[in-house]
């Protein structure tokens, strides 16, 4: 929903549509990090990272089709794009200003990842290590 991208710099997943489920969510979000504090006691500089169309896989469920789902690595920032030009390149354009000094790299058909129930930043996560005396499954 949100991520830091420097310190006092908050990132926060958001939608202008009110008919959107996550518009409450997004607007508590902006309540509660606008009174927020960092640890030096700073007011919090909030950038809103504008979400995409929901993109539907069962009745009533949602994907996790966040653009705050990106990954930093060194020197660069991948992001999801998920077909759609206006907040395709709004999140480019946004990445690219919170992280000036970092080259934003867009990976195309970021859908077809969400389909498995997370983004780029999730599948980047580590891996739990599997024990060398773990009983053999038939």
């Amino acid at each position: 929903m949100c991520c830091f991208s420097k310190p006092g710099v908050v990132l926060l997943s958001w939608t202008d549509d009110e008919t959107d489920p996550q518009y409450e969510r997004s607007v508590e979000a902006l309540t509660i990090l606008s009174d927020a504090t960092d640890a030096r006691g700073r007011k919090l500089q909030i950038i809103k990272l504008h979400d995409g169309e929901a993109k539907p896989r069962l009745a009533g469920t949602r994907l996790a089709a966040s653009y705050v789902n990106f990954y930093i690595a060194n020197g660069g920032i991948i992001t999801p794009q998920f077909g759609d030009k206006k907040w395709d390149g709004e999140a480019v354009r946004v990445l690219s200003q919170a992280f000036p000094n970092y080259e934003v790299v867009g990976i195309e058909r970021a859908r077809e990842i969400v389909l498995g129930g997370g983004n780029i930043h999730c599948i980047t996560q580590q891996q739990p290590a599997i024990p060398t005396n773990a009983a053999k499954l038939d």
